[in-house]
């Protein structure tokens, strides 16, 4: 099989470090293309599906919900947009990290009380 042969589901999810369960979501919410199929129905993923299933896989490590990743993938590739996007997850985790930093105040305080 030459590198560039479509690859099944099973394969594809090896690759990319992720299960086949992780892929089918992405094609089910649009994230993906629908893939093509084999004549008995089985799913084949090109390059260029498991180049976006990669930045799909990358975006979601950084914490971004399926929703924000899809935001990213919509339209053109907008590198003003696209970072806006992720200076406002990064400023929604600065935010989540201040709240957790007083609920770990106090609770650490009421764990000394006790």
């Amino acid at each position: 099989m030459s590198r560039f042969d479509p690859l099944n589901i099973g394969e594809a999810a090896r690759q990319l470090g992720v299960s086949t369960a992780t892929l089918r979501l992405y094609e089910r919410r649009g994230l993906l293309p629908k893939t093509t199929r084999t004549a008995g129905g089985y799913r084949q993923f090109s390059q260029d599906d498991l180049r976006r299933a990669r930045i799909i896989r990358r975006a979601r490590r950084l914490g971004l919900s399926l929703r924000q990743v899809a935001q990213l993938l919509s339209g053109p590739s907008d590198e003003v947009r696209v970072l806006q996007l992720l200076r406002r997850h990064l400023e929604h985790l600065e935010r989540q990290s201040r709240c957790n930093a007083v609920l770990r105040r106090h609770l650490s305080r009421w764990l000394r009380g006790r």
